[in-house]
């Protein structure tokens, strides 16, 4: 392993020489620049571990080091040496990225229990970046993995599935097409826990706030409805719209907020009662734009409401377990809603219903 390059920025030789003979005494490579400028310079052409500032300097004091060494890479590890040791100077140096605060005059021991810490948080930093991006390796391949070697076998074995039962590929008996039919609704329950594990980690908060825009809630409203009429129809719920003409447009990616819409919305058909009504409305409040999706359904028992929103959470009440779900739904709303800088909560109790809440800013 490489020794730690330590980089000390002074005006004063004799601190910058000091410092170099403490800690090259512990086997670090130490590097040495007189200005702020030269300090910037020599990082630029050669990587360091952690820099040394001295507070003040004629051309470029150290808070303005720290920052702009902060800007050019954050993993390296800044510590201000001082003579001019102020509370108010601390503060100003942690804001632009400072880890610690040494004051002069400082003993050799000071300084190396400074400089290990340091190194010490850097060592840590950098394992943690690495683990970051070998998770994120590890959900890209498990997406590729899923997509081209479950969803593909899978969707191919329910084509099977329907090519028999439309009996192309021959007469079947009562228990034969009952069978079969058991098995396909299984293998779409399964498709539909996969697609929506598929969704959740494709969701990127970083592509989400890219695609920000001017958004129409209402043509947004629409779009989502689209798909959701015919499920109303069927339970026999009615849907009613309560927007003003008013209302200023929500600061969203449209595709995915109407993700959020119709995931609230076929919810709130799916667990309803049958004649029950689902209500949409929403209202501009403080820069902001709140919608609810009202319910008039089963509800939820208040011990669970915490626990909706997390990973393949299902209520336990019989008439939840009965209507078919995979519990990432809500899931997915609220890291949606959350990467558009919202905020989703729910108000609801057993046997009265639910009101979703989204509150998002305002275009």
């Amino acid at each position: 392993m490489d020794p730690p390059k330590v980089l000390v920025i002074d005006d004063e030789e004799i601190a910058r020489v000091s410092c170099r003979r403490v800690l090259a005494r512990e086997g670090m490579t130490v590097g040495l620049a007189s200005s702020g400028r030269e300090g910037l310079e020599l990082l630029m052409r050669e990587p360091h571990d952690l820099v040394l500032v001295d507070f003040k300097m004629a051309d470029m004091d150290g808070v303005e080091v720290v920052r702009r060494i902060h800007a050019y890479d954050p993993s390296i590890v800044t510590v201000i040496i001082t003579g001019y040791a102020t509370v108010e100077g601390a503060v100003a140096a942690m804001k632009e990225g400072a880890y610690d605060y040494l004051p002069k005059p400082f003993t050799p021991d000071e300084l190396l229990i400074a400089v290990r810490r340091g190194l010490e948080k850097r060592r840590l930093d950098l394992e943690s970046r690495a683990l970051r991006e070998e998770k994120e390796a590890m959900e890209r391949n498990f997406v590729t993995m899923v997509t081209h070697q479950l969803r593909s076998p899978l969707a191919a074995i329910l084509q099977y599935f329907e090519v028999l039962l439309a009996g192309i590929g021959g007469d079947l008996s009562e228990s034969q097409r009952e069978m079969l039919q058991r098995a396909k609704d299984r293998l779409e329950s399964l498709m539909a826990l996969i697609n929506d594990w598929l969704d959740m980690s494709r969701l990127s908060e970083e592509n989400i706030v890219s695609r920000l825009q001017a958004v129409d809630l209402r043509a947004c409203l629409d779009e989502a409805l689209k798909g959701l009429e015919w499920a109303a129809r069927q339970k026999n719920v009615s849907l009613h719209v309560e927007i003003p003409q008013d209302l200023p447009r929500i600061h969203a990616d449209p595709d995915t907020f109407r993700e959020v819409l119709s995931n609230l919305i076929s919810n709130a058909i799916k667990y309803n009662r049958v004649g029950g009504r689902v209500t949409i409305r929403a209202r501009g409040q403080n820069g902001s734009v709140q919608v609810e999706v009202e319910d008039t359904g089963v509800g939820i028992d208040e011990r669970e409401v915490p626990f909706v929103f997390e990973q393949f959470y299902r209520a336990k009440d019989r008439e939840v377990r009965e209507q078919e779900g995979t519990g990432l739904g809500l899931a997915i709303v609220r890291k949606i809603v959350r990467a558009h800088g919202g905020t989703i909560q729910v108000v609801s109790r057993k046997g009265e219903g639910s009101i979703f809440r989204v509150v998002v800013h305002a275009a």
